[in-house]
């Protein structure tokens, strides 16, 4: 098998280290020859590690073993706290491995940290050193033994990084779950995701203004208040506050806060937007646009409410027929070419209805009860295939594959 390998060309090696994960890559090779060590510990850059389900056997080899000489050569971390790896940022910690000694890493990822007390401010004030840090991510991270006003310091850390581009933010924080503005303004960000987060309208203002270069901002909000972004004299869109081009929103149920944000980015050219429960049709869409959104370019939506009472199947297609007539004008045929598909059900004497853009863009895909009489149509021609390759969770039953109304989803 060595020989197989030495026969190889450096770069040939060095690209297949790429494919490993680092426990393997250096068990594998490490100590086999000078050659080896030299491309393991000389010429390979670029080592990605990944803690996810990592055992605690292999997690103190690799710190007791591997990681010193690696250190300065490490561009992703991905430290994980959850029910596969428990403690084991705790364990990180006792190594005395502290955040600011990888300061080559451009990646790092904290995935699922939890309550664990050990894990305070103290533990991210490491990253203040890294300046070659681009990419950041906290993926539900639960630190409810911490207030935000804990954190505020960190905060400003990560907007003071030199070469942060993308920041994936998913913290909630004991009686919080608001974001606390920066005091640093950003000039690398370009990239911002902010998950279960309660807007005000002046922290959204000052939060545009913290990062005057951003270019994606993406939102998942479960807030139902019917609350207002005032767009006040001093935070009319500018310059410094609307260089957004990309605008992706999940789980919207206020109409007051999506106009607001609308009116506060006329620059949008790509919008995504998950709603629930706003009765919009495609008139009202339209006024919104082009009063708001005059660029918009490529819009993506899915919307579920209850359209109105359900009376009997021909009168409940009839308003689907209506509804669906306002997606049908030239706006929205000729103009932009952009099509919709409506299911609709009945429940509990209610039309309900799930209408969205083609192609379906969304990660899940509705379930439908057969009970609830299920139906669907669209406004594009039956000839017209759209895929629904963006779905990774889907609830389906057996009747599904033989209904007439599914059969356009392959």
């Amino acid at each position: 098998m060595t020989m197989k390998l030495e026969s190889l060309s450096n770069e040939v090696l060095l690209d297949l280290f790429e494919l490993l994960d680092v426990v393997n890559l250096l068990r594998a090779f490490s100590g086999l020859n000078t050659r080896f060590n030299s491309l393991l510990f000389g010429d390979f850059q670029s080592y990605r590690v990944d803690l996810r389900s990592m055992s605690k056997e292999d997690f103190y080899i690799f710190y007791s073993t591997y990681l010193p000489s690696i250190l300065n050569r490490i561009i992703y971390l991905r430290l994980s706290d959850d029910e596969d790896t428990p403690c084991q940022c705790s364990h990180f910690q006792s190594t005395g491995f502290t955040l600011n000694r990888f300061t080559h890493l451009r990646s790092l990822i904290f995935n699922s940290f939890s309550t664990d007390v050990n894990i305070n401010q103290e533990f991210f004030t490491g990253l203040r050193h890294l300046h070659n840090l681009k990419r950041l991510k906290f993926v539900d991270c639960r630190l409810y033994h911490l207030h935000l006003e804990d954190f505020r310091d960190v905060i400003d850390q990560i907007w003071n990084l030199p070469k942060l581009s993308r920041l994936y933010w998913h913290i909630s924080f004991k009686c919080s779950r608001r974001f606390s503005l920066p005091k640093y303004t950003s000039r690398s960000l370009r990239n911002l995701t902010i998950v279960n987060y309660n807007y005000d309208s002046y922290d959204f203002a000052c939060l545009l203004e913290k990062t005057p270069y951003l270019r994606k901002f993406s939102m998942l909000s479960d807030d139902y208040g019917d609350q207002d972004i005032r767009i006040s004299r001093k935070f009319l869109p500018s310059s410094h506050t609307s260089s957004i081009r990309e605008l992706t929103l999940f789980s919207i149920r206020s109409q007051a806060l999506m106009t607001s944000l609308f009116q506060f980015l006329p620059h949008v050219t790509h919008l995504k937007i998950e709603i629930f429960s706003i009765d919009l049709d495609g008139h009202q869409w339209k006024k919104m646009i082009v009063n708001y959104l005059p660029q918009l370019k490529d819009f993506q939506f899915k919307i579920d409410l209850d359209l109105c009472r359900s009376i009997d199947d021909s009168t409940n297609e009839d308003k689907i027929d209506q509804y669906l007539s306002t997606y049908l004008t030239p706006f929205w045929i000729e103009h932009h070419q952009w099509f919709v598909r409506c299911h609709w059900y009945q429940s509990n004497g209610v039309l309900g209805i799930c209408v969205y853009s083609l192609p379906y863009v969304f990660s899940y895909f509705p379930r439908f009860d057969q009970d609830f009489n299920f139906h669907t149509k669209s406004t594009c021609s039956p000839d017209m295939n759209h895929p629904y390759n963006s779905v990774r969770d889907i609830g389906y039953e057996p009747w599904m594959f033989h209904n007439e109304a599914l059969s356009h989803i392959q």
